[in-house]
């Protein structure tokens, strides 16, 4: 028996130009060794193409793998004598039964889409329209794949639309077919496998890469080459190919649909108009009361840049419009189709034609007459000899290759009519991979720590991605920068209006990866891990689990350094305590139990209670007021602010200083002025209302301790205040000091002893008392006692000095000494000697100046109130120096020291809104008041005398 099949045929009387079927392999060996005996296939729109064909050949030993990989092109004769071709490439095959004469092959042919199934990716794009997806992948394909690029290419033509650039777009573990075929259905985008060129001239006509054709219109649908089919029964006899059988099929679908969807940009849900389908599915029911509503709710609107620098289409409700649209399209198509049983053989899929011929059908307009076919199930068997055929039914029979159509060839059309928008089916929740929690770590532009966008969010490198899959796009998603994708949103469990918590993930952190409703595009930071040397938390920088596992809380890191800030919750047994802890100056609020940093279970503990301690500078500060207090308030059962026992205290001491001041008065000395500023101070600690916690009603600190308190320090302190200081003791007030004590006072000193007397000793050194301005009164109702235990008395004055007693009087001065009494003069000496007089020359000393130049001035309103804090600020007209600066006390006072006879000086008085100018003339009256009218705020004086 020849080993070239068609030399068989040859010899049995069925030459090429008599066969109805015809088989072309790009493997030219196979074309001499294997006949085509039935093609079975399949072909439908936004599906693909394909067959199975039964073939023949002398040798039963073919290698199965040069099959595999093969262009294939299988001829049918047309009822007008042409060549309808329809082209693949081997995807399978299988070897039958031989009897030594033939042998049977089964092989599977499928458009080159089929390799798409073949390879499974993960990857990202960014900023990319679905169509712009399309061909970087199909430009990938054709790059890499020798027989991809022979077999396949992309036609764009039937896409009318501009499509939105999405920020990002992910591909997750899918094959690259139910990817690109996922992006397709979501923009209501149809896929065709159509033929190059459907006719040839010859059979040896050189196979041609299919098309791709991506549509999105129906007006991108052609019709047929013969455009019209005509209508008849199935006849042997019939001449020309027809359409033998038309069925139309109705079926229940939604009749309206909705669309919503989460806008992150407005805080709000946004939603599509509920779009009724104007198809009538039913004569007894009206399509509105149905209620069938086909409602989604579908994954969150994307965010792109807030600055719009990605370029990314703003997300909106057009989006959902579209959606809308392309849901009731898809119900509509399903409402109402036709199968039709045809014998046209070059019938194709995304084509129409006119039917012809039907008595029910020529009813109806035109256009109604007008059928698209987006389905085809076709088979159709080569004419061999009768004793070829029986020899192959055996065969098939062996094979268990069954074949159940009694007729030579035909197909099954799904049609519709040609006026109905075709568009693939998309269900949002189906049509999409399953998406699982995930890890990613955190990029940012090189050099920065933390990278993030106004809302918080962050960008990603996903784990998976590949330099290799990333190159059309200048690697962007395998970079290691914030190119590796868009901005994406970073779970916290707090997020108010400009509150909540904020804990910004880092450049370089693990983050676990999950994704809103599901969408494997809409991917969220949902937490952070450890993992390996990135370790857990170590407060303190000390300490490791499991021994630390009684730790809680939270460590930050210094950006581009070593510091940290920490909140920990140590809740170790015994040792409970809480810490929040910079280390910048070692500044920690310590609270509790508190220990020593724990690198086992336990540490040494540092005491009981709470710690504000740094290595640096402190303050505290409180605007409304401050109460250190160390009496008890047991499991703080009171008001924080409880100042009573400090309010009760004091009043205490006020009523007893009260009783000492009334006798000093009494005594006709200065009684003290403390009562009202005491007064005014514990009405302070008032509550100003019963309903509300305890509040001061002013900024006063109050210091107060049931024992003791201590004040010290190395070196100085410093009391201050612009009005008074005060001191009360119930018992004694002892002032103590290794050197000087030394008191000033602008007005006077007073000191007055209720009881047992007044002392003033000087160890060493001389007691001095001078009245610089004014006289020394000394009385006593006793004795008044001058001693000199080893020296003299000297008693001198410039004009004068008597000594009066029980009217008796010496008078000393420049005239002389002059003795007068009512009674006996007597003077007892061992001698009396009287000689001629003589003058005594003494030194007095010279006090100095200080009353004449001290001003007061009185600051009052036009009610004549004094001004009580109004600033006043005196200075040299001259060089601006400033002389005094304060505020008017209470009453509206205020006072200048000057120590020049005539001083020219400007003053600002007022609330640092006003200001004023005025010179002092020799005014060198003392305490004297000056009064002025500063109106409501201010003053102005001048040349005042």
């Amino acid at each position: 028996m020849p080993k070239h099949i068609h030399l068989l045929l040859e010899q049995l009387g069925l030459n090429r130009q008599h066969r109805a079927l015809h088989l072309q392999f790009s493997h030219l060996l196979l074309n001499h060794q294997v006949l085509i005996q039935r093609i079975d296939g399949q072909h439908q729109i936004n599906q693909g193409l394909q067959a199975e064909l039964i073939c023949l050949s002398t040798q039963a030993n073919l290698a199965l793998k040069q099959f595999i990989g093969c262009q294939v092109a299988v001829d049918q004769v047309t009822d007008r004598g042409e060549l309808f071709r329809t082209s693949g490439i081997i995807t399978a095959a299988s070897q039958g039964h031989s009897d030594g004469a033939l042998s049977l092959y089964k092989l599977t042919m499928q458009d080159a889409t089929a390799l798409w199934h073949k390879r499974r990716n993960s990857r990202v794009f960014m900023n990319k329209s679905v169509r712009e997806i399309s061909e970087i992948l199909f430009s990938e394909w054709q790059s890499r794949s020798a027989l991809f690029a022979a077999s396949l290419s992309l036609d764009l033509t039937g896409l009318n639309r501009d499509y939105d650039v999405r920020p990002f777009v992910m591909q997750s573990n899918e094959s690259d077919y139910d990817f690109l075929t996922r992006l397709w259905r979501s923009e209501g985008i149809n896929w065709l496998i159509d033929e190059k060129h459907s006719i040839v001239p010859v059979s040896a006509t050189e196979i041609q890469p299919q098309n791709l054709r991506l549509i999105d219109h129906s007006q991108a649908f052609s019709a047929l080459k013969r455009r019209s089919i005509r209508f008849h029964r199935s006849h042997a006899t019939e001449q020309f190919d027809t359409l033998t059988s038309l069925i139309a099929v109705r079926q229940l679908n939604s009749n309206s649909t909705h669309t919503q969807r989460w806008q992150a940009q407005h805080l709000a849900q946004d939603q599509s108009q509920s779009l009724l389908n104007t198809h009538q599915q039913s004569s007894v029911q009206d399509t509105a009361s149905l209620n069938l509503e086909d409602a989604w709710s579908i994954s969150p609107a994307w965010t792109g840049d807030l600055n719009a620098e990605d370029q990314v289409t703003a997300s909106g409700t057009a989006q959902l419009e579209r959606l809308n649209q392309q849901l009731n399209h898809y119900h509509a198509l399903q409402s109402k189709y036709f199968k039709a049983s045809s014998s046209v053989r070059d019938a194709q899929v995304g084509y129409w034609f006119e039917l012809k011929q039907h008595a029910e059908i020529d009813q109806h307009p035109v256009h109604e007459r007008e059928f698209l076919i987006l389905g085809k199930r076709f088979y159709n068997q080569n004419n061999l000899p009768k004793d070829i055929l029986l020899q192959l039914d055996s065969l098939l029979g062996q094979s268990d290759w069954q074949i159940s159509e009694e007729e030579r060839q035909g197909n099954q059309l799904y049609i519709v009519r040609r006026d109905i928008p075709v568009v693939p089916e998309y269900q949002p929740f189906v049509h999409r991979p399953v998406a699982y929690p995930q890890r990613a770590r955190v990029v940012g532009p090189e050099g920065e720590t933390i990278h993030v966008d106004a809302w918080g969010r962050v960008k990603v490198r996903f784990l998976f991605t590949r330099s290799d899959d990333h190159q059309h796009d200048a690697g962007a998603g395998s970079n290691d920068n914030d190119s590796d994708s868009a901005w994406i949103d970073v779970l916290t469990p707090w997020a108010g209006e400009g509150y909540g918590v904020r804990l910004h993930p880092r450049v370089g952190e693990m983050v676990v990866i999950d994704f809103f409703e599901g969408d494997i595009d809409r991917p969220f930071v949902m937490g952070r891990i450890h993992e390996a040397e990135r370790h857990p938390v170590m407060f303190d920088a000390k300490g490791q689990l499991p021994a630390t596992r009684k730790l809680s809380g939270i460590r930050s890191q210094e950006v581009d350094g070593e510091g940290f800030n920490q909140l920990r919750f140590d809740d170790t047994t015994d040792q409970i305590s809480a810490q929040l802890h910079s280390s910048h100056g070692a500044s920690q609020l310590n609270l509790g139990n508190l220990s020593h940093p724990k690198e086992t279970e336990s540490s040494e503990g540092r005491g009981e209670g709470f710690e504000l301690r740094t290595d640096q500078w402190g303050v505290v500060r409180a605007g409304q007021g401050l109460l250190i207090s160390t009496y008890s308030q047991d499991t703080a059962a009171g008001n924080h602010l409880d100042a009573k026992p400090a309010k009760n205290q004091m009043e205490s001491n006020l009523n007893n200083t009260k009783v000492l001041s009334d006798m000093a008065e009494a005594q006709q000395t200065d009684p003290l002025e403390l009562f009202n500023s005491l007064k005014q101070f514990l009405n302070q600690l008032e509550t100003e209302d019963a309903n509300k916690a305890t509040a001061f009603k002013q900024a006063v600190m109050v210091l107060t301790a049931p024992h003791s308190i201590v004040l010290s320090t190395n070196e100085n302190i410093h009391l201050s205040a612009d009005q008074q200081i005060n001191y009360s003791a119930g018992e004694n007030i002892h002032l103590s000091t290794q050197q000087s004590l030394i008191a000033h006072a602008q007005h006077k000193i007073s000191l007055f002893a209720a009881q047992n007397g007044a002392r003033l000793y000087a160890g060493k050194g001389k007691i001095e008392i001078q009245a610089q301005d004014d006289a020394i009164e000394a009385i006593a109702r006793k004795v008044i006692k001058l001693i000199s235990t080893e020296d003299k008395i000297e008693i001198t004055s410039p004009k004068e000095i008597l000594l009066t007693a029980g009217g008796s009087q010496i008078k000393i001065n420049s005239s002389g000494v002059c003795v007068t009494t009512g009674g006996k003069f007597e003077c007892k000496a061992g001698q009396h000697s009287f000689m001629g007089g003589a003058k005594t020359f003494y030194d007095l000393p010279e006090l100095p100046k200080i009353g004449p130049y001290a001003v007061d001035f009185l600051f009052t309103s036009l009610g004549g109130t004094g001004i009580e804090g109004a600033e006043v600020t005196m200075f040299t007209p001259e060089n601006k120096e400033i002389l005094w600066e304060g505020k008017t006390d209470l009453k509206g006072k205020s006072e200048l020291s000057i120590f020049q006879k005539s001083l020219a000086y400007e003053a600002l008085v007022g609330f640092k809104q006003w200001s004023s100018s005025f010179e002092d003339l020799e005014f060198k009256v003392p305490d004297i008041e000056d009064e002025f009218d500063v109106g409501e705020h201010g003053i102005q004086l001048e040349d005042i005398e």
